[in-house]
């Protein structure tokens, strides 16, 4: 038994324990955790300070942890903590800011990257740990809806309701990692380094937590979804495959229409319209179908899919017309009657079961209006992300560092809008991959200096990145500085 599987025990057992033990015992446990998680510098043990204040009394809120160095011994406290509530049936083990404000602690609950870590490990938790939706608001108390899946602290939420940012339920040795991932995220914010088998464990969440973060959607997902639920979009930033994967999943279909929206496709263009043809005398007008209505007709010799790049390019609302009440899944006996029937069509036209619709939407280009909700949400959309995982494959040195570099540093700064514009893996893998593999370095370098640098130019020039404007300047220069010699 380690020294932290005797503080779950303990939490575990929830007021029965505070009230068997004493403060003292309780301050030796927490130390020895702490020896066994941490590197043991002076410096490193002197920013925390141990809190015990386990009552007696049912109406008083116990509470023992850790809390930030800088603080008195007693009384109210500034900053973040990490500390655990005793219950009847359990305990709660939370992240939570004194009573006595922010403190020096202002930075890390302000930076996005600590929300965006918490609510990635919440989804690894399976939704059991509760975050707030803002870190810094403190005025709002922990809904009910999480704490009654709590156990009962009534004391404790009426003290500190308030200043809880984050919490899980302890009710026995299964709840071990929930507890052990906010501790070593707590210690891990504040600069204090984990040794041995507790920095291994780290080291292994902090690439799941950013497995949450960035999602990966494999091909087999997304066709499984396409076929399922019919009509998709693939959205993401630029870089990320979007359009590759698009067209491989339509090659796996082995039918498709391919096109691409851009500002001037029109009505008539995409469903059916009127075009001029030249006739002896003068001009005659041909009905003429587009391509929904030859891709759906297609469909009626089998499954087919209809791949339209860059939808949120063109003026959706005229585009689509009146067929964009053909676009649910589940009905498929919704028919609508165009202006115009080409020779050969049916009237009034139905979306074929066998026809899919794949579109991808590139993220980063804000001078595309939002899609309208009444188009939105006929579609399902799937989030494309970079692949951590491409960069490494490929075994250039310097572009691992700097894709790791650029992740990190858009998910640790960047609000969530800014974080759609975290350039893609494509930006750091050889362009020419077909050729000779000992110029690889000087393709993928030349890459790097002449197409991702100036996209993070631009976006700092184009006032996109917002707070994290700083941090991707330094992304900017460090990128530069770490690429070899033109050559």
């Amino acid at each position: 038994m380690t020294a932290f599987d005797d503080l779950i025990a303990g939490m575990a057992q929830g007021r029965a324990w505070s009230l068997m033990g004493d403060g003292d015992a309780v301050r030796g446990l927490l130390d020895r955790v702490y020896d066994e998680r941490c590197h043991c510098a002076r410096h490193h043990r002197d920013a925390y300070q141990l809190r015990v204040n386990l009552q007696k009394k049912d109406d008083s809120a116990s509470y023992a942890g850790w809390i930030t160095g800088e603080n008195p011994t007693s009384g109210p406290y500034q900053g973040t903590s990490l500390v655990w509530f005793p219950g009847e049936h359990g305990s709660v083990a939370v992240l939570v800011i004194g009573t006595d404000g922010f403190g020096a602690d202002a930075h890390i609950l302000g930076r996005p990257g600590h929300r965006r870590r918490l609510r990635a490990l919440s989804r690894l938790h399976s939704g059991r740990t509760w975050v707030k939706p803002d870190l810094l608001d403190i005025a709002t108390e922990v809904p009910a809806a999480a704490s009654s899946r709590w156990p009962e602290i009534p004391a404790a939420l009426k003290s500190y309701g308030r200043v809880i940012y984050a919490a899980t339920p302890v009710r026995g040795p299964a709840d071990a990692e929930r507890v052990a991932d906010l501790l070593d995220l707590f210690f891990d914010e504040h600069g204090t380094p984990l040794t041995g088998k507790a920095k291994e464990r780290w080291n292994a969440r902090t690439q799941a937590v950013a497995g949450a973060i960035f999602p990966h959607w494999n091909e087999d997902e997304v066709l499984a979804l396409l076929r399922e639920r019919r009509f998709v979009v693939l959205e993401g930033p630029p870089g990320t495959g979007k359009t590759r994967l698009a067209w491989r999943l339509a090659d796996r279909i082995r039918a498709a229409t391919r096109i691409q929206f851009h500002p001037a496709r029109t009505y008539e263009d995409f469903v059916v319209g009127l075009f001029p043809r030249p006739v002896a005398g003068g001009l005659a007008f041909e009905v003429r179908a587009g391509d929904l209505l030859r891709a759906n007709h297609a469909a009626e010799r089998g499954e087919h899919v209809l791949v339209v790049d860059e939808i949120n390019r063109a003026d959706l609302g005229r585009v689509l017309g009146e067929s964009i009440l053909l676009f649910e899944a589940g009905e498929a006996n919704r028919e609508v009657h165009l202006p115009h029937v080409p020779e050969g069509f049916a009237s009034p036209l139905r979306l074929h079961p066998n026809l899919r619709v794949l579109a991808t939407r590139n993220t980063a280009d804000r001078s595309i209006a939002r899609m309208d909700i009444a188009i939105r949400r006929r579609f399902a959309f799937v989030e494309v992300w970079p692949a951590l995982d491409a960069v490494a494959a490929e075994g250039v040195d310097f572009a691992q560092a700097a894709f790791t570099d650029t992740v990190q540093t858009f998910a640790e700064f960047a609000n969530d809008e800014t974080l759609r514009l975290v350039p893609g893996h494509a930006y750091f893998l050889d362009p020419r991959p077909d050729l000779a593999p000992e110029a690889r370095a000087g393709r993928v370098a030349r890459r790097l200096r002449l197409e991702l640098v100036p996209l993070l130019r631009d976006y700092l020039d184009e006032r996109l990145c917002g707070s994290a404007s700083e941090a991707i300047a330094g992304l900017a220069d460090r990128i530069e500085a770490i690429l070899p010699e033109r050559q």
